[in-house]
Formats: C-alpha cells, structure tokens, sequence
C-alpha cells in the first residue's frame, strides 16, 4: 500500500516512514530493522482473508506522525503518544502482577520471575492496548524497558502554584509511584539495538478488534484437535511405566474424565539436561505405554527441555549447531538455524511422533532472574552459529522451540496441544499453553485475562491444596481455562488419594470412602468442561478465523463499562459466559455483572440486571458462572474421553427472547484438513417457539447430534 509520510529527521529524533500495511494496521519503520525479530520468525504470515471482514480503519486511530524515535549506537528508543488522563492502558504480556498499566515502568524480558510488576513473565510480549481503541506492537527481540505514559518532558516544568508547597515530609510522598502525565508518551528503550526498529498500529474501533487485528496479524489464533480440550493430567516424575498404568487404570475406575497423560523428567535416560531417549529402566516397553494408554482413550505427552546431554542421539548432530555455553551440562540449541531446528525436529519425528506420541511440553525454556546463580542460564554474551546472540535468543527460545516442535505435526497433518515455559510476541498460531511456578489464585487469574491482550493462551495448573475446598476451587478455575491441567509431578500418588502434597509424599492416603468423594467431586467438574467441549471448541475456531480470544478479559466485550477497568478477578469463557472463580479456600464473593446485556446464573437460572453485582455463596468447586442473555448455549453430555470418532449429543439451551444464532464448528477434530474447507458449519437457530439446526459444509460425518431444546429463565 502507499506510503502516507515521508521520515526525516529532526534535532536528533527520526520520524517514521509510515505505511498502511493492511485493512487497519501501519507501519512505523524508524531505520533499519534487526535481522532476528519475532515478527522475521513468525510462524504464519498475515490472515489477510480475516483482516477484511473487521470494520473498516480508513485512517490511523492517532496522529502517528507525532510518533518519532532515536537511533544511537547502543540503543533505538521509540516515543509514542500517550492516553489521556481517563484512558488506560493494558497488555505487555502475561505479567502476573498487574492488571492496568499506566504509570508503570516495564523491562519485558523472559523469566522466571518473583511477582513484582516489571513485566518480567513467560511470555513479555512487546504489544499493549488503549481504552481509546487501539494497540501498538514494537517488533522487537530486545529486552525492551518501556515508561508506560509514566515521564514528563523537561518542556513541561511549571513553577508551583501559589501556595503549594515543594518540601515533602514522609518517605510515602518521596517515593510514591510516579502519577502518569496526561497525553504521557509511551517509550520503548532497545538497548542494544543501534540499527532501528518497526512499529506496528492496529485500528478497533474497540480493544477488541485491536486485539483480533492483532493475533490475525499473526496469522489467526491456533486450533487445538478436539481432544486437546479434555484434561490433561500429568503423573509423578518418578513414576515408572507400571505405576503410570496404574494412575491411568485408577481415572478411569473413577470414571473421571481426560484425554492426555503426561509424563514428565523421569521417563528420560538423563534430564537436566535432556538424552530425549526412553529410560528402558523404568519403561521396558514405551511402545506398549503409549498403545495401553490410548486403548484408555488417553494420549500421550512428553515433558523435555531443549538442551542436549552428551548421552543424547542429538549431541554430535547439534554440537556445531549450539551456542558457545552449556545449560546443565547440555547444548543449548541453535534454533535460529533452520538446519538445526530440522535435525531436533526430525528426531523427535521418527523417534517419538510416529511411535504415537501426540504432543510435548517444553519446559525450562525461559530465564531465572539475575538473583538465581543456578546453571539455569546462558548469558547475554553468548554466541550462536547463526548470527543471533544470546539476549535474542533467550527472548525467542521458547518461541523458536515451539515452532520446531510444530512442524513435525504440520508435516504430518496432524494437530498436537502442548505446554510451554515461554514464548513471545505473534504466537498465536502456535498450539502451546503456557503455564508457571506462580500458585496464587490472583496471579493465575491475572495471568489468564492478561493473556487475551496478547495473543497467548495461559494454563492455570493444578498442583496441590492444602484443604479439599481449596483443591476443588482450583479444578474449577482451571476447567474454564484454555487448557485443564492437573499437574502433581511432585507427589507419588494420585490427587484425587490425597490432595495435601506433604501427606501424599509421606503415603498418608485419604480413607477409602474419602477418596471416592474427592474422585466423585472431581467427576462432577471435569464433565461440566466437557459438557461445555463443543461450545469451547467453536470459540477456539472464531479464534483461529477471527483473532477472537476463546477466553479473554471482559473488558474486552464490554469496553464501555468503565468498572471493568479495575476487575481482573473475572473472565468470558467463549461469548457468552462470564466466570467469576472463589479466590481461595473460602466459597463466597462478589460478582460484577457487566452492562450492556442481562445475565442468567448457570445453575439456577435467576436473572440479574447488567450492571449490578451479586453475592455469590456455593459449595466448593461450584464456580459462579452467569449467562449472556439472550443467547443460545450448547450443552454436551459430558463423554469420559474425546475418541477421534466421538459423537456429542447436545441440548440447546434457550436463554431470554430472540436469541441470535450459534455457530457449532464440525470437522475431524485432528488433522489439517479444515484448511482446504473440509469442515461443516451447525448452525443453531430459535424462532417462533421452536429451535432448527442446519448443517452446510463438505465434512461428510456429524459429530453433533441436537438431541434436545431447553427454554432458561423465561
């Protein structure tokens, strides 16, 4: 498209040439940008089909030309015009801390990070949202620190007013968190970028749309298979392959629900690092494994980091394709080198995909921080073959990773789901959750929303509780997140035994009768997610075709609710359910019921007012859910497991009068084949008292049955 400015220079600042690029993104090109950058790496290029059917952006949300940079040689810094004194701003990444950002100082930078409101997360994501409507996107793979509308300019000092005096007299006023200045610029310090650097802006008119511009950008959000959307749940890192039988055969004695099993370090000949080979010690037969576990209808997954033990089948493949450091006695792969992400991607290939694994989980793929002497990192310093150097590639790794990872399932037309520790800007189309060693309710609620703003997907994992009410409240958040994951790698023996992780190291099990009611509250929550699995599945395909977050911040769907600037405590599940999970032990609190719609409770079916807020008291596990209303919500009977041939008979639950239509999306479930149009749509329509499902498309199977219509709250 045409250039709309032309740049130059003025008293050491550059203006950008700025570009449209696309239907509501620009270009702010200040120099010459790196060669290693998210946006060179990304894994799909721009959903421009998705682009056009957004509203149309004729012009910038805001005068980029006041945009404006400087290029020295040590650092690019970029200067973009703040939000006024009642807007906010949102994003940065997965930051666990906080929620607003304005008025904060961030250093987004990969880590393992003590929750302290830098910015500092699994995935610092270079990318931030305005309530007037509007992101920005510095594609960067630079540890940015970023004043977020935080400074005064020196050509805005004014004497005090009369009266006001200058001395303060506590260490509160000294050191109080700077108040952000009205029209406050936001800068992007890069050290050590002395080249230049491109900035993108994406039009709404809301966040909303910003935020789907965004991740279409990106090439549109990923689609797990539909088995992906079960539970996973990941066993004890010693356990052998007797003992994962075990756990396996005791879910589903239990009739609990699940479809992935992960194992973890222990079924490696050497972690920390990694021989990426099976341990014939402690499983003589992993092939067997893998066949016994899906006759269960359980897949399986496979917990290993990227750095290469000498004993490894890779070692002498990647020792020239490597960086100049060991992490934990391993190489530290080169995946900036497309050789050497082929030859990692090839080996886990033929000797781990086509035996039946179906997906991994990449941990240790991020950074400790400065504090953390342990041989966790490499430095900055580092050198790689490619040409990357180690700030970069600590930044990019875990992206890089997952692309690796991913392209063996690509090339094999077959769709995985896995975990990851890290990753980073325009990671949308890649099928990784993240998750993290943070275990507070806040951070992993906050974690959750801030996700939305960044084109990433966040796993509220279960670990352990210290009470039963605890344990459930947790399931529960967890099973209206992208990813359910219950993952006691710590503890011998199953959760639903003993949830407590000191007693279950000590083998002090529940009572026989205990157990069988952990397991039957356990039951009663996974299958509400799997009643919901048809439902979540369609948003994640309005993610994958339309950038739309499957779970995201409510601000997000209801900008004009200024209340929800401050709530980071509740979220939508799909389009039309808001979850507001107990924060705690304890199995009370307050709901704020956005306006703009009314709401239904879930389980009850009382009707409340938008904009008024609820006191919610319920037994453990039963998390508050309320229901947008109108609306037509598909309820599955829950299966105990997604088979690739699985039929979901579901009733269509009617909510208030005039529903619009819903949208089911039909297709295998596991392959790529939905690309080439081989998919259906169900489309679920009310009027005049009676419900119709219409089936248009050229996948020759049903897998949803419409069994049933269900009128709610009338």
């Amino acid at each position: 498209m045409a250039n709309t400015a032309v740049h130059g220079t003025t008293a050491g600042y550059v203006s950008p040439d700025i570009t449209a690029i696309a239907p509501g993104i620009w270009k702010l090109r200040f120099g010459t940008p790196e060669t290693f950058t998210p946006l060179q790496c990304r894994e799909r290029q721009a959903d421009m089909a998705g682009l056009a059917t957004l509203p149309e952006a004729p012009a910038p949300p805001f005068d980029v030309s006041r945009a404006r940079g400087r290029i020295t040689a040590s650092r690019t810094v970029v200067y973009l015009p703040g939000a006024g004194a009642d807007d906010e701003i949102y994003g940065f990444g997965l930051d666990p801390a906080c929620y607003r950002q304005k008025g904060l100082r961030k250093e987004l930078t990969v880590a393992a990070a003590p929750v302290t409101q830098t910015g500092a997360s699994h995935g610092p994501v270079p990318f931030y949202l305005s309530t007037l409507g509007y992101g920005v996107y510095v594609d960067t793979a630079r540890v940015p620190v970023v004043e977020v509308a935080r400074l005064a300019a020196k050509s805005s000092a004014e004497p005090p007013a009369a009266g006001e005096t200058a001395l303060k007299t506590s260490a509160a006023e000294l050191y109080a968190p700077p108040q952000s200045q009205e029209q406050g610029e936001v800068v992007f310090d890069l050290r050590g970028n002395g080249q230049g650097v491109e900035v993108f802006v994406f039009a709404g008119p809301q966040m909303r749309q910003a935020v789907q511009r965004y991740n279409l950008f990106a090439g549109g959000g990923c689609l797990p298979p539909l088995w992906g959307l079960g539970m996973k749940y990941r066993t004890w890192t010693q356990a052998d392959q007797a003992m994962a039988m075990e756990h396996a055969r005791s879910m589903r004695r239990h009739k609990i629900p699940a479809d992935m099993f992960g194992l973890e370090p222990g079924w490696q000949t050497h972690a920390y690092s990694c021989s990426l080979a099976w341990d014939a010690s402690r499983f003589p037969d992993p092939d067997g494994l893998v066949a016994d576990l899906r006759q269960l209808g359980l897949r399986v997954n496979l917990w290993e980091h990227a750095y290469v033990h000498p004993s490894s089948p890779l070692f002498e493949r990647l020792l020239t394709r490597s960086g100049d450091y060991l992490v934990w006695g391993g190489l530290v792969v080169d995946f900036a080198d497309p050789e050497a992400s082929r030859i990692f991607a090839a080996y886990h290939e033929d000797e781990l995909v086509a035996k039946g694994i179906a997906g991994f989980k990449a941990d240790e793929c991020d950074r400790q921080p400065i504090t953390d002497a342990t041989p966790f990192n490499y430095p900055y310093c580092s050198v790689f073959p490619s040409g990357i150097d180690g700030e970069q590639m600590s930044q990019l790794y875990g992206y890089l990773y997952q692309r690796s990872l991913y392209s063996v399932f690509r090339r094999r037309n077959q769709r995985t789901w896995g975990d990851v520790r890290a990753t980073t800007a325009l990671a949308a189309p890649l099928p990784f959750c993240l998750y993290s060693d943070a275990y507070a309710f806040d951070e992993y609620l906050r974690q959750l929303l801030n996700a939305s703003f960044a084109g990433l997907l966040w796993s509220p994992e279960v670990r352990d509780a210290g009470s039963l009410e605890e344990y459930l409240n947790r399931l529960a958040m967890s099973s209206f997140a992208p990813q359910l994951c219950l993952n006691p790698w710590f503890i011998p023996h199953p959760l639903w035994q003993q949830y407590n992780a000191a007693k279950n190291s000590r083998g002090e099990l529940l009572p026989a009768a205990e157990q069988e009611r952990v397991a039957a509250r356990m039951r009663d929550i996974v299958q509400l997610r799997m009643q919901l699995l048809p439902y979540l599945y369609a948003g994640f395909r309005r993610y994958q075709s339309e950038g739309l977050p499957p779970v995201r911040s409510l601000l997000l769907e209801f900008p004009a609710d200024t209340r929800l600037r401050d709530i980071d405590n509740q979220f939508l599940f799909g389009d039309h359910l808001l979850v507001a999970p107990f924060m705690g032990p304890g199995c009370e609190r307050e709901v704020y019921l956005p306006r703009g719609t009314d709401w239904c409770d879930f389980r009850t079916g009382e009707r409340h007012a938008g904009g008024s807020e609820v006191r919610v008291a319920a037994p453990a596990g039963d998390i508050p859910v309320f229901v947008s209303t109108p609306c037509l919500l598909p309820l599955a009977a829950p299966l105990e497991h997604v088979a690739d041939d699985a039929v979901f008979d579901i009733t269509v639950r009617v909510y208030g009068q005039d529903p619009a239509c819903f949208d089911l999306f039909e297709d295998d479930g596991v392959s790529f084949d939905y690309e080439q149009g081989r998919f259906n749509r169900v489309r679920l329509t009310w009027a005049d008292g009676k419900g119709t499902a219409t089936r248009t498309g050229t996948y020759p199977a049903a897998r949803y049955n419409i069994s049933g219509w269900e009128r709610v709250g009338t």
